[in-house]
């Protein structure tokens, strides 16, 4: 078996490989017109329960991703003071992205894309954490759930999406197949549970024993993640246990006739997705150890799309004025529910500039569309971090 040493090794090779060929490729076209060079100047630091401290020494990989070419370029390390510069031309297919990355503890970490010729610090800087698999606590800023009538005469279909809050300076990782990094139970009968791609890849979700385990690590900072099951019409009422408290707790019951009890929620104004009322109920500051008692209609309705159903979690994004408001301060993290299913890199890099490009556009925006763009923009970036770190193997 290879050691995590040697594949690094490898691995740097082969970064050194692609570069020099990048170089050759340039000596050998004399006759096209050079681009200009672009540099990215930045420092990484170790963020500590004292504060930041620059991480020297570390390797820092710049990556390329567009539609002729996805690889890493170029790869340095942190100087004494944690800093690293690159210097390099944007070749090729010129909706082309660039970005730089640092794995520390095992754990990858992306800037946001470099649009400008010279990046110096802010959008080149990376804050990486220690990794610890102690029962450090996790915060539940926000929980959705979304019951639909029932689209057969038997069943009908679930979707919870959490957002989950590491307050601390390190990342959770799992420990043993028995502690994993976040745990949540569903409710009695629920069968056929599939997580979604999103801040937490599906492949971290696992379900055994009625519960939803993620054993993806949690870095500091907001994750979220979501997955659907189906329950049985027979099992009514539906009991949802509220083990961890929840800041924002948000139901939503297909019917205007549908109810949701229990973990201080109160009712609010109804909404309606695509031509189908849905009854709204929220509470802040849910309780833990609680229960939630939702009596849905037994009514056959339309199938219904869990693409379509990640939309109305929307809804709910005013009451997560402040989680917006800590993804805009760090940059961008992760893409419209309606996206999450696209795991290609360079889609998701142009979705990330087509949605900037959009946002430029706009004059004077309020306060909610900064909120939507930031957080949109958010989902987009973990979704390329994740879709980029699976494929170079980070």
């Amino acid at each position: 078996m290879i050691g995590i040493g040697a594949r690094r090794s490898v691995a740097l090779a082969l970064l050194a490989a692609l570069a020099a060929l990048a170089r050759t490729g340039e000596a050998q076209a004399p006759h096209a017109p050079a681009a200009p060079l672009r540099e990215a100047r930045g420092s990484v630091h170790r963020v500590t329960a004292k504060g930041e401290v620059p991480l020297a020494g570390n390797w820092v990989v710049l990556h390329r991703v567009g539609s002729d070419l996805a690889a890493p370029v170029d790869s340095v390390r942190t100087d004494a003071a944690g800093r690293f510069a690159f210097r390099y031309r944007a070749t090729g297919d010129t909706s082309a992205l660039f970005f730089v990355a640092s794995s520390y503890g095992g754990i990858a970490y992306f800037t946001p894309p470099l649009k400008k010729p010279v990046v110096a610090g802010g959008d080149a800087d990376l804050l990486v954490y220690d990794t610890t698999s102690a029962p450090i606590p996790l915060t539940v800023r926000g929980r959705h759930v979304i019951i639909t009538a029932p689209d057969t005469g038997k069943g009908r279909l679930v979707l919870e999406v959490f957002e989950v809050s590491n307050d601390t300076s390190v990342t959770r990782i799992a420990g043993t197949p028995e502690r994993p990094t976040f745990a949540t139970p569903l409710p009695e009968g629920a069968t056929g549970a599939v997580a979604a791609d999103g801040d937490i890849p599906a492949d971290a979700v696992k379900f055994e024993n009625g519960r939803a385990l993620v054993f993806a690590p949690i870095a500091p900072g907001v994750k979220q993640f979501s997955f659907h099951y189906r329950v049985p019409v027979s099992k009514a009422p539906i009991a949802f246990p509220v083990l961890a408290a929840a800041s924002v707790l948000e139901v939503l019951v297909e019917d205007t006739q549908g109810s949701a009890t229990g973990a201080k929620l109160k009712k609010m104004a109804s909404v309606n997705l695509d031509g189908r009322p849905f009854r709204r109920f929220l509470a802040q500051d849910a309780p833990a150890n609680s229960v939630v008692t939702v009596i849905a209609p037994t009514q056959a309705g339309r199938a219904f799309s869990t693409r379509i159903a990640l939309v109305v979690v929307g809804i709910g994004a005013a009451m997560l004025a402040g989680l917006a408001a800590s993804l805009m301060r760090r940059g961008p993290l992760v893409a419209r529910a309606s996206e999450l299913g696209d795991a290609d890199p360079d889609d998701v890099a142009r979705k990330i500039a087509a949605l900037d490009d959009a946002f430029e556009q706009v004059e004077n925006p309020t306060a909610d569309q900064r909120a939507d763009h930031y957080e949109t923009r958010a989902r987009l970036k973990a979704r390329l971090t994740s879709a980029i770190a699976r494929r170079d193997g980070l």
